[in-house]
């Protein structure tokens, strides 16, 4: 049989290292250094050495972006995307597995579902000014699958959310979201990484219809939102619209600003909850 010889490169062979690390988990830069350095002899990985070979990743067309200080695989050329009828099968396998088979069985599953996870690609992106639309791409995507979405926050808090809508409310962009079972708005700035869960959601959330009149002058130059709609036409005096689905605190900022030239007509709630924010705003200026 024929002999063959082969020249082993070095720095190539330092490269794969690194990614197979990269392949086991999300890690910080120390703690890759570390892992590496396990199976040396003697310490041969720094901080510098192993950014080289990140990047080096980066051009062969691995998607890594350093979130929370930690570095994620989310894309790599041969990750395989899961289709939503690939996630729903999934699914139905792993309740399958959770109702009727025993724990050593749900732990195989568990790290069957794991392995499949670190070789897709994953849904995950780094929030910064050069990836909103990326970002806005992935939440959409979650509302369309009925996925929740992990927020990666730049004081390192991570929370799974439902999510809602995209707003935009003084030129600032905001998650309209479900936090546990409150609703809240989280500005695009705060956040340093957004993730789709694989974890479905049943959408709790009820779509409120809020009605309020506009009085003159007002009344006669107010333009309609995309989610409003003419319940009565101008006559001379006001008009009444319906609101559908706005976030309550963003509503009520700009009803407010109407002054006395708004009034809310239902629900009830929203109206007495109007008046109390009115009434603790005079009392504030010694006007009650």
């Amino acid at each position: 049989m024929a002999k063959y010889s082969a020249k082993i490169n070095l720095s190539s062979l330092q490269v794969l290292k690194t990614l197979l690390v990269l392949l086991q988990g999300n890690f910080t830069m120390q703690e890759i250094v570390d892992k590496l350095n396990e199976k040396e002899p003697a310490p041969i990985f720094n901080n510098s050495v192993v950014s080289k070979y990140i990047n080096t990743c980066r051009y062969s067309g691995f998607n890594i972006p350093k979130i929370q200080n930690r570095y994620f695989i989310t894309n790599m050329p041969f990750g395989f995307e899961l289709t939503s009828d690939d996630k729903g099968i999934l699914e139905i396998m792993q309740n399958v597995v959770k109702q009727d088979l025993g724990s050593k069985c749900n732990k195989i599953f568990d790290s069957f579902l794991e392995k499949i996870n670190k070789f897709s690609n994953k849904k995950i992106a780094r929030i910064e000014k050069g990836t909103y639309q990326i970002t806005t791409e992935l939440f959409e995507l979650a509302l369309s699958e009925k996925r929740k979405i992990r927020f990666m926050y730049k004081n390192k808090l991570i929370q799974d959310c439902i999510p809602i809508a995209i707003v935009e409310n003084k030129d600032k962009t905001y998650f309209h979201v479900i936090y546990k079972n409150k609703e809240k708005m989280v500005e695009t700035n705060r956040l340093s990484g957004i993730q789709v869960l694989s974890e479905k959601y049943i959408k709790n959330h009820n779509d409120q219809v809020v009605i309020f009149a506009l009085k003159t002058p007002l009344a006669e130059r107010y333009r309609l939102r995309d989610n409003e709609r003419l319940l009565k036409n101008f006559d001379g005096q006001s008009i009444t619209v319906s609101n559908h689905g706005e976030n309550k605190e963003i509503l009520f900022s700009r009803l407010l600003r109407y002054d006395d030239k708004c009034e809310i007509i239902n629900p009830k709630s929203y109206r007495e909850e109007m008046k109390q924010i009115l009434s603790s705003t005079l009392s504030n200026y010694g006007e009650i």
